[in-house]
């Protein structure tokens, strides 16, 4: 009896350990505890709902102790009852109800830790999403983006409401291979290039309802499954944004549905590694809540979501003092320096008597002056070696040893510990001259290269001069004048920005250098006729109030025309047609009396939640302080920007609109018949056989007089003429463009947390607002290489770090203020640094890099910020204090 009750209790011991065990491991994955970000930034508070799952725990615990005691004291009454039938059952009893209680315990511990597992959404489980909260934190693998090679999604991670006809976007950072992501009706994977291979493939992408689960695996996907197999994906021209537009409307008329979409390890890059290789996990997994709403509101321009604003008069200016360009001198004092290749000056055996002869390998370029061959026991191979450093090892071939990227050595024989010195005259490199972002080297001849100077054997310190001055004349940045032995230099562009551009050498001895100064800008009285005509570096900016379909606003100016364009606003010369001057032409481009294109050439890009669309020129006009290259647009221009809307969906018979409702009748439309409501109000979705203008993420077609309905491209509503909403679909401005460059560096006005905050919002975005108006494609995460001349150097942009093994996602967004004067046109940018929930007791650090830009291109250099005043010394701000020291990776320490 006693035996069988000792078992008894130690099975009960064991239920009771494993009790206090499962509750700390518990406490552990609940205790996601405190944030610090943008510098230093401590969040302190513990999140309610951890708060919540101690108590529960400390009194499950509690009562678990108490259980376990009973048990302890029923078993003792047992053991001292002496046979007595009284004791005996008291003690029963109390081991009954002592029982009872503890599998109560046991079940409501279950029913806790799986209520709050939900909640807190446990790292590593499959996920959870928590729309309530604006944020996914229990994906791991949100943190491809931001962080690691995704720059953005649509959907945002824990974005609500989302519409059931919402397309998919997501942009990587570099280009994928398509093959990798389509497949053709047949299964087969493809290269999304043409009509019938432009599936998902659903093992690679998978879209799937929270509540069902994700049902296909990384080989196979069931045809019979409840995955969104079925979707079109479209491709950007530098195939790294995909669009995913489901063939069936995602979620249910009747509620809210959660859906997970998640790329995995098999989308690749061009290498053929996964695209996720160095991320903290090899796939990308993000959550949205979809409502039972249909999105059938067209897209539009915000108002005073534009820059330049809509001007309709050139300012006058009384000039008063002249911009000047800057100036720069090289002056030529020594012969410079010319390639050397490699020599072998002579094989001297060291080990053994038998001479030998080596020949470099035309790949050698190692800065040594002498290597040792030594012959190995076995006479079989020989080893390599700079002083006692082994370099390599070859096989004997005869009397003939090869070290690939060295020599060959031959020699008269070899025998174990046989060895040979090889004495080495090192090549000498040529000296080298860098103005701006081209880079120019001395040799002895031509060579036919625009960037070879000859210093024509050394003749003559004018002669090299003239030679200089010879292949400068055609650099793209500069004009050049001679004087003797010294070369001028005038930036093309007269202004301060001229100060900027690089001058350098590699041989300060030979070549002296003045560098670029005494560039100031044009000071001028102006008039404002209507609005202030803008600096010629602008970036031209629309922001819509949705995110639009990237295929037709981002892209050359070329691949992007029939959809948005900028053109000359008061001549319509287009290729071919004769003309004087530039401005003759709707490009503003006149080559030998003949204009060139039927637009202005640059490029487009889209950002900022896919919500802004900018134009850079390609005309280059200086540098900014980071010496990247700047671009102009005209100077002295008048402008127009035409956006175009996209026919709409075709229909033949009422029956064609029966799934529209309310736009349930065919009808008579301009030349074609769509689907139209009660009141002549037409079905906002874009032809989908064959789209044909500016889209949002649900296909409606632009809204240009914004009248909340959808027309397509009839006419051209035009902003600068607002009152008459009969012009649309189509959307235009105008505005004047002056012979200006704008280069003051940006700077943060304000940031919030503040550095080193204890108390900040573990969901809520990192806000930084700048003192200008930023260019929106430069608000981006990661970082960017930037050649200034000498070498490419890495310019950081907006960045989350955290010392937590545990990744976070973050993107960036933006939205333009009008703050001081209250005027209707948009003074400064504010940014929102968005991210996934960040977890308690861990330290977060907030970057904004010199890469980041304003609008007028004028990168983040010096990084000023609020109480800190970095200049050109101390360019950066690390926590609050102006340094020009950071660590090896660029960062702040």
């Amino acid at each position: 009896m006693r035996r069988r009750f000792f078992s008894f209790l130690l099975f009960f011991a064991l239920i009771s350990a494993g009790l206090f065990s499962v509750n700390f491991v518990f406490a552990q994955n609940l205790d996601v505890g405190i944030n610090e970000i943008n510098n230093a930034i401590v969040l302190s508070d513990t999140d309610p709902r951890i708060i919540i799952a101690r108590i529960i725990n400390i009194a499950l615990l509690f009562l678990g102790v108490i259980a376990v005691g009973l048990i302890i004291y029923a078993g003792f009454l047992w053991m001292t009852s002496g046979g007595n039938e009284d004791k005996i059952d008291k003690a029963k009893n109390t081991l009954k109800n002592a029982i009872i209680g503890l599998v109560i315990i046991l079940s409501a511990w279950g029913i806790v830790s799986f209520i709050m597992s939900r909640l807190l959404g446990a790292t590593g489980n499959g996920g959870f999403f928590n729309g309530d909260s604006g944020s996914n934190s229990a994906l791991v693998g949100t943190g491809a983006i931001g962080a690691c090679t995704v720059e953005r999604v649509y959907p945002e991670d824990g974005q609500t409401d989302v519409a059931r006809n919402t397309s998919i976007i997501i942009t990587f950072k570099e280009p994928i291979l398509l093959t990798s992501v389509c497949q053709n009706a047949a299964g087969e994977a493809c290269a999304c290039d043409q009509a019938s291979c432009n599936l998902i493939n659903p093992t690679h992408i998978r879209i799937f309802r929270q509540d069902f689960g994700d049902n296909c695996g990384d080989t196979s996907c069931p045809n019979d499954n409840t995955n969104v197999n079925q979707a079109h994906v479209s491709v950007s021209s530098d195939r790294q944004t995909l669009i995913i537009t489901p063939h069936d409307f995602l979620g249910s008329p009747d509620g809210d549905t959660d859906y997970q979409v998640k790329f995995t390890n098999g989308i690749l890059k061009d290498s053929g590694d996964s695209i996720f290789k160095t991320c903290n996990t090899d796939w990308l997994q993000w959550g949205f809540r979809v409502s039972n709403n249909l999105d059938l509101t067209p897209p539009q321009v915000l108002r005073g979501g534009i820059f330049p604003l809509p001007d309709n008069e050139k300012d006058f200016y009384s000039q008063t003092v002249a911009a000047v360009a800057a100036q720069a001198a090289v002056t030529v004092n020594n012969c410079p320096q010319v390639y050397q290749a490699p020599s072998i000056l002579g094989v001297i055996p060291i080990a053994g008597n038998q001479n030998g002869s080596a020949i470099l390998d035309d790949n050698f370029h190692q800065n040594v002056s002498a290597l040792t061959v030594v012959t190995t026991p076995d006479n079989n191979q020989a080893q390599l070696f700079a002083g006692q450093e082994l370099l390599g090892v070859a096989n004997w071939n005869g009397n003939q040893i090869v070290f690939s990227g060295f020599f060959q050595l031959d020699v008269e024989g070899h025998e174990a510990g046989n060895a040979w010195q090889i004495n080495i005259q090192p090549e000498i490199l040529a000296d080298q001259l860098t103005v701006g972002g081209e880079i120019y080297t001395f040799t002895f001849s031509e060579n036919n290269n625009d960037h070879n100077i000859s210093i024509s054997g050394c003749s003559g310190l004018n002669i090299i001069a003239l030679n200089i001055f010879v292949k400068l004349s055609g650099h793209p940045d500069v004009n050049v004048d001679l004087e003797g032995n010294k070369v001028i230099l005038i930036a093309k562009v007269a202004g301060a920005a001229g100060n900027n551009i690089n001058l350098s050498t590699t041989n300060s001895d030979a070549l002296s250098l003045q560098a670029f100064s005494g560039g100031t800008d044009l000071v001028r009285v102006s008039e404002v006729k209507d609005r202030h005509d803008r600096p010629m570096n602008s970036v031209i900016q629309v922001n819509f109030n949705e995110a639009v379909n990237p295929m037709f606003v981002s892209g050359s100016a070329d691949e992007v025309a029939d959809y948005i364009r900028v053109v000359n606003a008061e001549a319509t010369a287009t290729d071919g047609a004769s003309c004087s001057v530039d401005a003759d032409c709707a490009s503003y481009k006149c080559s030998d009396n003949v204009c060139v294109g039927h637009y202005l050439s640059g490029n487009f890009l889209i950002s900022n939640a896919y919500k802004s669309v900018e134009f850079i020129s390609d005309v280059e006009c200086g540098q900014n302080s980071c010496g990247e290259k700047i671009y102009c647009l005209p100077a002295d221009s008048h402008l127009a920007v035409e956006l175009v809307a996209a026919n709409l969906k075709t229909c033949n018979t009422d029956a064609d609109c029966a799934n529209f409702q309310p736009f349930s009748h065919c009808a008579p439309f301009f030349n074609y018949l769509t689907c139209q409501d009660v009141n002549g109000k037409n079905y906002p979705v874009a032809n989908l056989d064959q789209l044909d203008g500016i889209v949002d993420a649900a296909v409606n077609s632009l809204d240009g007089n914004r009248d909340v309905f959808a027309d397509g491209p009839i006419t051209f509503y035009n902003e600068n003429e607002p009152a008459n909403l009969e012009l649309k679909d189509k959307y235009r401005w105008s505005f004047y463009i002056n012979d200006q460059i704008m280069s003051a560096p940006p700077q943060i006005s304000f940031i919030k947390p503040d550095n080193n905050s204890l108390k900040a919002d573990t969901k809520a975005p990192v806000q930084i607002n700048f003192n200008t108006l930023m260019m929106n494609a430069s608000l981006r995460t990661g970082s960017v290489w930037i050649n200034n001349g000498q070498k490419n150097v890495e310019h950081h942009l907006i960045n989350l770090f955290t010392s937590s093994p545990s990744p976070v996602g973050y993107w960036v967004t933006a939205e333009n203020r009008d703050v001081f004067p209250l005027d209707g046109e948009p003074d400064l940018t504010f940014v929102f640094l968005k991210h996934t929930e960040l977890s308690p007791s861990v330290t977060y650090k907030s970057q904004v890099g010199s890469g980041v830009k304003d609008i007028y291109q004028n990168c983040f250099k010096p990084s000023a910020g609020p109480n800190c005043a970095a200049d050109a010394n101390n360019p950066s701000c690390c926590y609050g204090v102006p340094t020009s020291l950071l660590g090896d990776d660029g960062n702040c320490q």
